[in-house]
């Protein structure tokens, strides 16, 4: 009976895409933090010299403004990823402002503090009915902004995830995707919001050190809250779903009533 049991768990948590052992990047969901200024709080540190309109914290949820202090956060040691590998960060957001020439409020460093490098930058831009999320690998060398087609809605949260594919091919191939409330822990299984090739001649890079959060200018940046930020190489880290722990219980749960009722018979 304990084999079969076993067996169920193992076999649940299999398909069910929870790993037991699985550990993200960074994950902060702010809550410890005391109200006021993010920097000097965890790990958070300021990008650069300008300090004016310090990112906030204020119960739990983090405000981006339009314009002020850049912030990051790093990871434990740098992330090297092999050719073929992805990494995926992912934010609750809430935008309240957006602007019609539209700048990006996220993105990560190669080495942390790193304050001319920008990889994977994460753009909102106002449009009619609401506003667009938009990419971009890097800037310079030719680099455009790319925006999905769908509008999303001022004052909603969504989960956004994004996904930065590896590639060693060229010094300029990797790929960069967007998704919004994904649900499936398969990424190919989820539809991408917007994908998009590099784009740039500026290459691109397998070192990873940081997270950052950027409040652009005022004629251009959205104004939002962000929280529960998650980086991980799991795509099922970053998803729309229970907790695992509340998952696992759930099985552990189910077990228990197979095991209950194979006994009354």
């Amino acid at each position: 009976m304990k084999k079969s049991a076993a067996f169920i768990l193992a076999a649940w948590l299999a398909f069910s895409g929870v790993s037991a052992f699985a550990a993200p990047t960074l994950s902060d969901n702010f809550d410890s933090y005391a109200n006021g200024n993010l920097v000097g709080q965890g790990s958070w540190a300021q990008t650069g010299a300008t300090a004016t309109s310090p990112v906030q914290v204020n119960s739990g949820v983090v405000t981006i403004g339009n314009t002020g202090q850049d912030i990051y956060d790093p990871f434990s040691s740098p992330l090297t990823l092999a050719d073929g590998q992805s990494l995926y960060f992912s934010v609750a957001i809430n935008v309240s402002a957006a602007q019609a020439t539209g700048d990006y409020f996220m993105h990560f460093t190669p080495d942390a503090g790193n304050s001319s490098l920008f990889y994977d930058r994460l753009f909102v831009k106002s449009t009619t009915g609401g506003y667009l999320l938009g990419l971009e690998g890097t800037a310079g060398g030719g680099a455009v902004v790319n925006y999905g087609t769908t509008v999303l809605n001022l004052g909603t949260s969504y989960n956004v995830a994004l996904a930065y594919n590896y590639s060693a091919t060229t010094a300029t191939n990797s790929v960069v995707s967007v998704y919004v409330n994904p649900t499936d822990p398969t990424v190919a299984n989820d539809t991408a919001y917007l994908s998009t090739p590099w784009g740039s001649t500026n290459p691109d890079t397998n070192q990873i050190a940081a997270v950052n959060f950027r409040q652009g200018s005022a004629s251009s940046a959205p104004t939002l809250t962000v929280d529960n930020l998650v980086v991980s190489q799991s795509f099922a880290d970053v998803i729309t779903v229970p907790e695992p722990s509340s998952l696992a219980l759930a099985a552990v749960g189910g077990i228990a009533f197979l095991v209950s009722f194979r006994r009354k018979r």
